[in-house]
């Protein structure tokens, strides 16, 4: 059966229940009585009930066609609102989304203005935040466990997944303010070369680790690591302590403490690019439409 030839019989139906004469339902369908007649008689063939009592003067209702009439507008209700739904879901409307995104990135001066923005926009669309690492961003796009995320890359991007450069975030020194550098406008990485360092763990899967062992290696040294830590607050924390200093993206200086101060570093190449990262071929409205706000927010706001 065609079900979209059964919604225009249900529809010819009603017109006939209510006008209860084949010409002026005709009419009104803007079509002439064979075609209509031919379609009630298919209608009542798919239902196996005579829906209409049909005299020469006269078109009366069976208990069937009563009973049809009864439940039909309800369908056409349902059918409307499936029409309906669908064409909010092919706008981004409502549906979910899933997102990842690093811890030093909620920090960031435009990661809660497009959250709130995206939820004022699409307040149907059911969004969870996960907070992973970039690497376990990576491994969670592709296993489908996230839509999208906000991410740092650590070497080539997996095929599977499609990325956005939103920005470069400029790395920074955290160190106690008692520090022998701590007075300096800007500090070059070669002149970090004997200082203690506090660092993400390398199993953590954050790739600022990897970034800052390159950024030190092409400097001639690596970095002497003292005290590892999972969490960016940890980290201040502990610059604070005096253990030693930390590179840490310009999000984190929102971690201010009285003991801790954060020195711009004279190199160019000390920043770390953020992505935007979904998986190739995942055309939903809702990923498609938060990253053009995230791009959007990045480029015309503080970031």
């Amino acid at each position: 059966m065609n079900e979209s030839l059964n919604l225009r019989h249900l529809r010819f139906f009603m017109v006939l229940a209510q006008e209860l004469h084949f010409r002026r339902a005709a009419e009104r369908l803007e079509m002439t009585q064979g075609p209509l007649s031919l379609a009630i008689q298919a209608l009542e063939e798919d239902l196996g009930a005579r829906l209409f009592q049909r005299t020469r003067r006269s078109v009366e209702l069976t208990e069937a066609g009563k009973a049809l009439q009864a439940t039909t507008p309800a369908i056409f209700e349902r059918v409307e609102n499936a029409r309906t739904h669908v064409r909010r879901t092919v706008a981004g409307e409502v549906g979910r989304l899933t997102l990842g995104f690093t811890s030093a990135t909620s920090l960031m001066p435009f990661f809660p203005a497009v959250i709130q923005q995206y939820r004022t926009q699409r307040p149907n669309v059911a969004v969870t935040l996960r907070e992973l690492p970039s690497t376990l961003q990576m491994q969670a796009l592709i296993s489908g466990e996230i839509d999208a995320g906000m991410l740092r890359l650590r070497g080539d991007a997996p095929a599977e997944v499609a990325l956005t450069h939103l920005l470069d975030e400029p790395l920074l020194i955290a160190m106690q303010r008692s520090h022998r550098l701590a007075h300096e406008p800007s500090i070059r990485i070669e002149e970090l070369r004997d200082e203690a360092f506090i660092a993400y763990p390398g199993a953590s899967g954050v790739v600022l680790h990897e970034t800052i062992n390159q950024l030190c290696a092409r400097r001639g040294f690596m970095p002497r690591v003292v005290q590892e830590a999972c969490e960016p607050s940890t980290i201040i924390g502990l610059a604070a302590a005096g253990l030693g200093i930390a590179l840490v993206p310009l999000g984190l200086r929102n971690f201010s403490l009285p003991e801790v101060v954060f020195k711009r570093i004279a190199d160019e190449d000390a920043v770390s690019a953020l992505y935007f990262a979904h998986r190739y071929g995942n055309a939903s409205p809702t990923v498609h439409q938060f990253r053009q706000l995230v791009m959007q927010t990045c480029t015309s706001g503080p970031g």
